[in-house]
């Protein structure tokens, strides 16, 4: 079984259509975010990310877009 398939997943997608960061929503309330080149995970309760050198953004989204998109996930918006 992968635990994968059964959590909340949002993916963001650039003007032409591709992803860039996929959001997945994770049993302890953190989230994890992907893209192409990192993988990391979101606390939205103290807005942090871990490992605390990854700056998130990419293509369209900011570093603090991503942060924010993560809380968001984490408090059902």
């Amino acid at each position: 079984m992968n635990l994968d398939d059964y959590l909340e997943t949002t993916r963001l997608i650039d003007c032409n259509g591709r992803t860039t960061h996929t959001l997945t929503l994770l049993p302890d309330g953190t989230v994890r975010v992907r893209t192409a080149s990192l993988e990391a995970v979101v606390d939205p309760r103290e807005r942090s990310v871990r490992p605390s050198t990854l700056r998130l953004g990419a293509g369209e989204y900011g570093h603090e877009q991503i942060v924010q998109i993560a809380y968001d996930i984490s408090h059902g918006c």
